[in-house]
């Protein structure tokens, strides 16, 4: 009796199991149904995500397009068929400015835009001629704008496009029209000016990459990425002439050079803008460091001068580091990525050169900071004041230039550090020259040369200053050949057209 009564345990026990089993199997089942769903359905929303965004980018690329005909003709309005995905699109009167600078010009505008946000947090937008690809920070141009440069005639049209106010797009017929052209001159001649163009924009890395493409990396003078904005020079001033004087002064205002002891006589000229060195010294900085066509590093390694022709590279020069250079056979190059600050015993010196004297040190130093105790010369025949042409000093335009106070130093040479604009080169100045002023002569020592700057203040009646005469007229080129110059401008045309983009 007890025997059968386990026996029919067991077959319960079992039963049981079996039926846990199926449940379990269909369980998994369904678990595994409901994943492949869950796959399936994110795979087709990802599909049908990048299909409407192919077909947005599409519909903005036709859009930018037409905006830009009813621009160029004032009478002019145009339909189209408009997809604007599922979301919809938007027009923004006030997504950034564009501020363009030279001859008779200086406008700063609002600029609108027409953005269209995906549901993948992408962003395609129109904005004054240009249609751009926005995901995360990368920025893709889809249709570049409708700027016009003619290299051969050196002219330069910007059309800059305003939106007329704010409103939804929907999918659908769209009405264009064009509501008012603001001619902001007629042609504007800019010869031997330099124009400067300034964008804040959300899109700003898409204009970078424009500018970039279309007039060279030279031409790209600033990138800000915490203000989003990008600043552009195109044209200069003839590089022929730009140490005809012994101080070229980039800037129009009486305030930014004083010259307390008329050290600087009338080897002086003011308002000649020249352009900057910043994008090229830093690219030649990045070449170096990665090890491009440099003979030697200097930076872990000890020397012994003089050091022959060659390009050399070094992080900084701090203190009365000695370099010596032997130009019998050459050039040399010595690009420094931070700042030069030479104590009184410190030097860089020239001890030969070739018998025709054709061979220069050119240096390229990439700091803010330009302090010189000691003394850059050429010393072949023994002076410090004999020939400024074998030695080009380059820096940015954020570097300022200290010969003081108490300076002792000397300088035989060019020095550019070109800027087109002011900027705060002294953190509380000391001495009587200001913030405002890029290099300050005021404590003694000796230039003998050039000085290309935006600003310049000479106030001690112990600083000498000579102009080397044998510099007019000089062929002195700031650029390597590997390295262009901005695009050089002769004719700007600038107007702003304020068009109306609505559903019909």
């Amino acid at each position: 009796m007890n025997a059968s009564v386990g026996e029919q345990s067991v077959v319960e026990r079992r039963g049981q199991a079996s039926i846990l089993g199926l449940v379990l199997l269909v369980g998994m089942v369904a678990m595994v149904s409901v994943g492949l769903l869950l796959v399936a359905g994110n795979a087709m929303t990802a599909a049908e995500e990048a299909t409407e965004s192919e077909r947005v980018e599409q519909a903005f690329v036709e859009l930018g397009h037409t905006m830009s005909t009813v621009s160029a003709n004032d009478d002019t309005s145009r339909t189209l068929q408009f997809d604007a995905g599922d979301s919809g699109a938007v027009t923004k009167t006030k997504a950034g400015w564009i501020h363009i600078k030279g001859g008779s010009v200086d406008i700063n505008r609002s600029i609108g835009a027409v953005e269209y946000r995906g549901d993948d947090g992408s962003i395609i937008s129109y904005q004054s001629g240009g249609v751009w690809r926005e995901t995360g920070n990368r920025t893709r141009m889809l249709s570049a704008p409708n700027i016009d440069y003619d290299p051969e005639d050196e002219t330069l049209w910007f059309p800059i496009t305003t939106l007329s106010g704010r409103q939804s797009l929907n999918s659908g017929e769209i009405a264009i029209e064009h509501n008012t052209t603001d001619p902001i001159s007629n042609v504007s001649f800019v010869k031997n000016d330099s124009v400067t163009i300034t964008i804040q924009s959300d899109y700003y890395r898409g204009w970078e990459r424009y500018f970039r493409s279309e007039a060279s990396g030279a031409s790209i003078q600033n990138v800000d990425h915490q203000n989003r904005t990008i600043r552009v020079l195109l044209g200069y001033a003839d590089l022929e002439g730009a140490f005809d004087e012994g101080a070229t002064i980039g800037s129009d205002d009486p305030a930014d050079f004083k010259d307390k002891h008329d050290n600087f006589g009338n080897t002086h000229r003011t308002g000649t803008p020249l352009p900057e060195m910043d994008s090229v010294i830093e690219q030649m900085v990045a070449d170096a460091k990665a090890g491009n066509d440099v003979d030697k590093n200097l930076s872990n390694s000890t020397h012994t001068n003089p050091l022959d022709d060659g390009t050399y590279f070094i992080e900084e020069i701090n203190g009365d580091q000695d370099y010596t250079f032997d130009l019998s056979n050459g050039n040399a190059t010595l690009i420094v990525e931070g700042d030069v600050n030479l104590g009184d015993d410190g030097s860089i010196n020239v001890v030969n050169r070739d018998a025709a004297n054709d061979n220069v040190l050119r240096i390229y130093a990439g700091g803010d900071d330009a302090v010189i105790n000691g003394e850059i010369c050429d010393t072949s025949d023994g002076s410090c004041s004999s020939n400024a042409k074998t030695i080009q000093f380059y820096g940015p335009s954020t570097m300022s230039v200290d010969f003081g106070p108490g300076n002792t130093g000397a300088f035989e040479g060019v020095l550019y550090v070109s800027s087109s604009e002011q900027k705060n080169w002294w953190d509380g100045s000391t001495g009587t020259c200001a913030d405002h002023h890029q290099v300050h002569m005021q404590g003694g020592g000796d230039f003998y040369g050039s000085i290309v700057a935006y600003s310049a203040c000479a106030h001690s009646n112990s600083v000498s200053f000579d102009y080397d005469a044998s510099l007019d007229g000089s062929n002195i080129d700031p650029y390597s050949d590997e390295y262009s110059l901005p695009p050089q401008i002769t004719y700007l045309n600038v107007a702003v057209h304020e068009l109306d983009v609505r559903n019909k």
